[in-house]
This record gives structure tokens, C-alpha cells and sequence, in this order.
């Protein structure tokens, strides 16, 4: 077990290989002597997906107000409730939980508002994050204290990603397999969506993909064209993207993990490739 080291690193580890100073007091227990180490590892390990569990719950919630404030309280009339109510179901978020978020946010007089932070990570990473608060300057001033932290900074990235919407949705009319592009193509061009595409045949899900700032009109429209509406999104994409090596790869997941924590962020967009 290392007990104690002492090290000077002289530059960010993410851009390139860090010069260490003198290492003392390097103290080095054997392996059979750490018992407990299985026990620690284990309990490490819950500890993290507790942690883990706690964020979704909280990023679930935020959902279910949002959708109160949009629509109302009553799930039989609201959809969006309906489906953000589902979706905590899905993630095993207690039935009891979800009843004291409805009755706390219908009594709640203050309104989540939607806010973007830039973020440029280690030099080369551009970020954007996507909060629901209200209390945007405090979470602000915590979020740069943790970007100071970890060799990043607030910067104006935005323009280097392209904005757009999506609206997945389940077809619930008739159609056949042969129809179903033809029928969708015409609804994307009645509702005024810029592209379709199909994701399921068997389950009719669809992905219409509109005018960031027509999200809600054409999602509306949708609805009563007979679409069952699973998930929208104004998202970035990034014009271009960026390969990390496998040291730079860890530091920003943990970076990304601990801007997940915030409270109120709810989406995370960088240009980094996404290797499967």
C-alpha cells in the first residue's frame, strides 16, 4: 500500500507527459498484508453507483417539473408528465419519490429556467453544458471553481457546434412497413420538419429532425397527426471532432462525471469522437 508520494508535476498530464521532481517518503506495504483491500474495493465501487443513482434520480425529477411547469400537474391531460413519469418508472425511481416531486413542484412558486455554459477542457476540448435552475449564478460560480481545477476555463465555443432538434415518436395510426416511410415523409413535410428518419419498423419509432426553435410546434403537431411522443432534444453537434489518447480519454470522463454532478446540468455535448 503506498502510504505517502510527494511529486511536482510541471505541466497538465492531458497535453503531455508531466516531468516529476524527486519522489520521497515512497513507503510500500505487500500485497498480503492489505486484507481489507476486497472490502474497500467493493465498497468503493457501491459508493459509486450510488452516486451514480443519485444524479439520474436528480436529473429524472428535474423532468417531472418541467414538464408541471409546461403543462400542468395532471398526467392524464399533460403528456410530457406522463412520459417523464414513465421514464422514472423505467429507472426505478420509488412510485412514493415520484408522488413528493408532483406535490412539490404543483406547491413550488420558483420556475426552472434553461441556461448554456461554454467550456473549453484541457486546451482542446470544446463543451457545452445545458442547465435547468434557478439559482443560475451560484451554480455558475461552482461550476468554475471545478473547471479551474481541472485545467479548463469558460470560452466561447458555441460557434463551433451546429444547433438542431430532434423529436423521436411512435407512429400509432396504421401503416405497413411498406407505407411507413412514405406516410412520415408527408407528416415531416406537414408539420414543417427539416428530415425523418426511420429507427424501428416494428415499433413505428421515428426520428424527426426540425428547427431547434420549433421543437414544441412541431412535436404539438405531431401529437395530433397520431404520434406518441418518447424524447425531444435541442442538441449540439459538433463540426468537427478530436481523438484523446487513453490518459487524456480518463481525465475528461472524470471531469464530465463530476460536471454531471452539478446540480442542475442536464445535458452534455463536447467534440470528442466517440470511439464503439
Amino acid at each position: 500500500m503506498i502510504k505517502s508520494l510527494r511529486f511536482v508535476v510541471r505541466c497538465s498530464p492531458i497535453l503531455r507527459q508531466p516531468v516529476l521532481g524527486p519522489v520521497k517518503n515512497l513507503h510500500i506495504t505487500p500485497l498480503n498484508q492489505a486484507g481489507h483491500s476486497k472490502w474497500q474495493n467493493i465498497r468503493h465501487i457501491k459508493a459509486l453507483n450510488d452516486g451514480r443513482k443519485s444524479v439520474l434520480f436528480i436529473k429524472l425529477s428535474r423532468q417531472i417539473r418541467l414538464a408541471i411547469q409546461a403543462g400542468g400537474a395532471n398526467p392524464a391531460v399533460n403528456n410530457t408528465l406522463r412520459a417523464a413519469i414513465d421514464e422514472a418508472l423505467k429507472k426505478n425511481m420509488p412510485n412514493s419519490t415520484i408522488q413528493g416531486i408532483l406535490k412539490k413542484a404543483s406547491q413550488s412558486s420558483s420556475q426552472l429556467k434553461k441556461f448554456t455554459v461554454e467550456i473549453k477542457a484541457f486546451d482542446q476540448i470544446n463543451v457545452i453544458c445545458v442547465l435547468y435552475t434557478d439559482r443560475f449564478t451560484q451554480i455558475k460560480m461552482e461550476i468554475a471553481t471545478l473547471l479551474r481545477k481541472n485545467f479548463s476555463m469558460f470560452n466561447d465555443v458555441k460557434h463551433l457546434f451546429d444547433e438542431q432538434g430532434y423529436i423521436e415518436a411512435i407512429l400509432k395510426t396504421e401503416a405497413s412497413a411498406d407505407e411507413l416511410l412514405s406516410v412520415c415523409t408527408e407528416h415531416a413535410i406537414e408539420v414543417g420538419a427539416e428530415d425523418v428518419e426511420i429507427m424501428s419498423e416494428d415499433s413505428k419509432l421515428l426520428r424527426f429532425i426540425c428547427d431547434p426553435t420549433q421543437i414544441d410546434r412541431v412535436k404539438t403537431q405531431l401529437e395530433k397527426l397520431g404520434y406518441s411522443i418518447e424524447h425531444n432534444e435541442h442538441a449540439f453537434f459538433p463540426k468537427s471532432t478530436i481523438k484523446l489518447n487513453p490518459d487524456a480519454t480518463e481525465a475528461y470522463e472524470k471531469l464530465k462525471e463530476k460536471l454531471k454532478a452539478v446540480d442542475g446540468v442536464e445535458d452534455i455535448y463536447d467534440n470528442v469522437e466517440v470511439v464503439y
